[in-house]
């Protein structure tokens, strides 16, 4: 039985520096092979002080803060029948290799559907550098529930 009492349970903020290499690496895993995200110079070229991170790359970060089965743990969710079902990203200034960013979650709601045959999990994850906003996102992780008769 999924803890809905865990409704507004909030990590504790942890720091997170960016690593260049790390970045590097993330980008060859998704294809992006714009050289505005690996080498500096193209960076500062382009605008930017440093390399930029690709907009994506904060799922990476979030999951060493507290990731998902970290969460998943935590609701008492097994983990056989959980999907990423989706994740929407709310950029709010440029985050660079080298910053150091403060992550923190919160299950901001669970619902049901289908007569309770799927569950819904959001969590809102936040994401700041040096106490100002930087990104949010939403994700929505569906749990497939086994109900009687099925």
């Amino acid at each position: 039985m999924i803890d809905r009492t865990r409704i507004g349970f909030e990590t504790e903020a942890t720091m997170a520096v960016i690593d260049g290499w790390r970045v590097k690496l993330f980008c060859q895993a998704i294809g992006e092979d714009d050289p505005v995200y690996r080498d500096p110079n193209a960076a500062r070229a382009a605008g930017h002080p440093a390399c930029p991170v690709p907009p994506t790359f904060l799922k990476a970060v979030e999951g060493d803060h507290f990731s998902s089965a970290q969460l998943m743990s935590l609701l008492r969710v097994p983990l056989r029948g959980v999907l990423h079902a989706e994740q929407s990203f709310d950029h709010l200034a440029p985050v660079y290799v080298g910053d150091q960013i403060e992550v923190s979650r919160k299950v901001a709601d669970i619902f049901d559907k289908k007569n309770g045959a799927f569950t819904f999990i959001v969590v809102d994850t936040h994401y700041f550098r040096a106490g100002q906003a930087v990104a949010n996102s939403r994700q929505t992780i569906l749990v497939r529930n086994a109900l009687e008769g099925t």
